[in-house]
């Protein structure tokens, strides 16, 4: 889960995002989809999932299975995470005492102020008042 850590606010925004992400510089994008997703629990093979470690989409096709998979029934390899893995990841982003995950502009604003910007400059980027940009720092931290 090192690929994670720290950027769990940054894979929560592109689950919740309604932008598709492109898939055109996969890793896999010209592989047989089968190799993804083995028989009985299998891993797929070491070179292919460390095609995935490498992939500059890894985080978007992450993203795209916690978002549109059931949590029931995960199969494949996303981003190089296999199912018990994803149910892992899934469990950390959830929000504590079951409250629902924060907003899609209350995580971009906590990554651009983590990303050094003042608070005035997101307000003005996102259209908001500072007042509004602090709330969603809160609702964040």
């Amino acid at each position: 889960m090192q690929f994670l850590h720290g950027r769990e606010w940054d894979l929560l925004a592109l689950i919740q995002s309604r932008n598709t992400s492109d898939f055109s510089q996969a890793a896999c994008r010209d592989s047989d989809v089968d190799i993804y997703h083995p028989s009985d629990e299998q891993v797929p093979d070491a070179g292919v999932l460390d095609e995935c470690s490498r992939c500059i989409v890894r985080m978007d096709c992450l993203a795209l299975a916690l978002r549109t998979e059931d949590s029931e029934a995960r199969s494949g390899w996303y981003g190089g995470f296999g199912p018990e893995d994803r149910d892992t990841i899934a469990g950390l982003l959830t929000a504590p005492g079951g409250g629902r995950a924060p907003s899609e502009l209350a995580l971009t604003a906590r990554r651009l102020v983590n990303d050094g910007w003042r608070i005035n400059d997101v307000a003005e980027l996102l259209g908001y008042s500072r007042r509004t940009v602090q709330r969603y720092l809160r609702s964040v931290t």
